[in-house]
C-alpha cells in the first residue's frame, strides 16, 4: 500500500550563473537534506548522518527504530551530496556513484527490486554522477556531460522517459538538454539546464511544470520566462527558481501561499516572490519554501502548521517572513513539516514538527524557532 506522498527538496545550485554574493567557502550546498520525517547531513569530516523516522530504513543505519539524535549511515562513506525523498534517501559517493536506502515499494532505490533497503545500496551502471535528487517515490541524477537518469514511480511521467511505467532501475530522461542540477518532488521533477533555463516534467495539475498550462508531460519541457536561473527547487506541487539577480520566482500550487506572491492562487507560469532580491540559496518543503539571503538572513513562506517557517507561529504566510534566532545561513533544506539550515559558523539548526525526532535535538518536542542539532558540525 502506497504511503502518503510527502516530498521536500534541499537547495540545488547549478552552473547557470552566479548569485549576487557568493556563499562562504564552506561545502554545505547539497550536504543537507530533509524528508517527510527524517533529516540527513554530511558533516565537516565527510561522514553522513541521518535522524528521525526510520520505519522504512530511511536512516540507513541498518535498524528500524526512530532516531532522536544523529546516527551514522552504514557505508559507503565519503559522500559528496545528499537528497531525501519522503521515506528514502540517496547520496553521491566519493567515487561519484549513487547509493540509496529506505522505502522501495516503487523502485525508488534503483536496485531493480521493490524491497526496502536499510543500508545504502550502490546502483550498478551509474557513474560520473554530478547531482542527485529524491522525490516522494522516485529519484533522479545528473551524470557526466549533463545527461539525466531517473528511476522509481512513474504514474505521472515523473521519470521523463516518455512513459508512465515504473522503473526500478535508472532510465534516461528523454531529450533533456545538458543539465547541471536536478530537483524531484511529489510527482514531478525539474532540471537546471546549463544554459540557465529550467525544464520540468511529470504531473502538472496545479501548473507545477511552469509551462503556462496544466497539461502533464512525460518528457521535459521548458519553464516559460526563466533564462537566468542558478538554482531550482521543487515542493510537492510547486517549483521555484533562483535567478542570477538574486530574485526568486515560483509556480504551481499555492493554497498555502508557498509561491510567496501574496496570494493563494495557483500559477501555471512563474511569479516573483515578494521582497526577495538577494537570495543565494533556495529550498522547498511539502508546501513551504525558503530562501537564504546574501547577508545570511533566512526567509520562509507558505504552510506553517508545524512551525516550519520558523517565525515563532503556526500561521501560514503568503509572503516571506524572516526565520528568527538564526543568522549567517548558507544552506537550507525543507522537509514535510520541518526545516533545517546550516550556518557559516558550521552550526546546524532545525525547527518545526518533531514527532519522529527529525529535528535531531534528542527529543520529540516541536520547536517554532530554530534549535541546535547538538552533536554535529558542518
Amino acid at each position: 500500500m502506497r504511503r502518503p506522498a510527502v516530498i521536500m527538496t534541499m537547495i540545488v545550485l547549478g552552473c547557470g550563473g552566479s548569485p549576487p554574493t557568493p556563499a562562504p567557502a564552506l561545502p554545505a550546498v547539497g550536504r543537507l537534506a530533509a524528508g517527510a520525517g527524517h533529516t540527513c547531513v554530511i558533516d565537516g569530516a565527510g561522514v553522513t548522518h541521518c535522524w528521525g523516522s526510520n520505519v522504512d530504513g530511511q536512516l540507513g543505519d541498518g535498524a528500524d527504530t526512530d532516531g532522536l539524535s544523529p546516527r551514522v549511515v552504514a557505508g559507503p562513506g565519503g559522500d559528496r551530496a545528499l537528497a531525501a525523498g519522503s521515506y528514502h534517501a540517496c547520496a553521491i559517493t566519493a567515487e561519484r556513484r549513487v547509493a540509496c536506502w529506505g522505502w522501495n515499494a516503487n523502485g525508488q532505490i534503483g536496485d531493480g527490486s521493490r524491497q526496502n533497503q536499510r543500508q545504502p545500496f550502490i546502483l550498478d551502471g551509474l557513474g560520473g554522477v554530478e547531482a542527485i535528487a529524491a522525490g516522494s517515490y522516485h529519484s533522479c541524477a545528473v551524470v557526466s556531460e549533463g545527461a539525466a537518469r531517473c528511476w522509481g514511480h512513474n504514474d505521472a511521467g515523473q521519470l521523463g522517459d516518455g512513459s508512465t511505467i515504473d522503473r526500478p532501475a535508472p532510465v534516461e530522461v528523454f531529450s533533456l538538454p545538458p543539465a547541471s542540477a536536478v530537483a524531484a518532488s511529489g510527482r514531478h521533477a525539474c532540471a537546471l539546464i546549463k544554459d540557465a533555463t529550467v525544464q520540468c516534467w511529470g504531473e502538472n495539475g496545479d501548473g507545477q511544470l511552469g509551462s503556462g498550462s496544466t497539461d502533464p508531460q512525460s518528457f521535459p519541457g521548458p519553464v516559460v520566462g526563466v533564462s537566468d536561473a542558478v538554482a531550482v527547487a521543487t515542493g510537492f506541487n510547486h517549483s521555484c527558481a533562483l535567478r542570477a539577480t538574486g530574485a526568486v520566482v515560483c509556480w504551481g500550487a499555492n493554497s498555502y501561499g508557498q509561491l510567496g506572491d501574496g496570494t493563494t492562487a495557483h500559477q501555471a507560469a512563474p511569479v516573483a516572490v515578494a521582497g526577495i532580491a538577494t537570495a543565494v540559496a533556495l529550498a522547498a518543503g511539502y508546501n513551504h519554501t525558503c530562501a537564504a539571503l546574501a547577508d545570511g538572513q533566512l526567509f520562509c513562506w507558505g504552510w506553517n502548521a508545524g512551525g516550519q517557517l520558523g517565525d515563532g507561529t503556526t500561521d501560514d504566510r503568503a509572503t516571506p517572513v524572516r526565520v528568527l534566532a538564526i543568522d549567517g545561513v548558507i544552506a537550507v533544506a525543507g522537509g514535510g513539516f520541518h526545516t533545517c539550515a546550516a550556518t557559516a559558523a558550521r552550526a546546524l539548526r532545525c525547527w518545526g514538527s518533531n514527532e519522529s525526532g527529525q529535528l535531531g535535538d534528542g527529543t520529540n518536542t516541536n520547536h517554532l524557532l530554530p534549535t541546535a542539532v547538538p552533536e554535529l558540525r558542518m
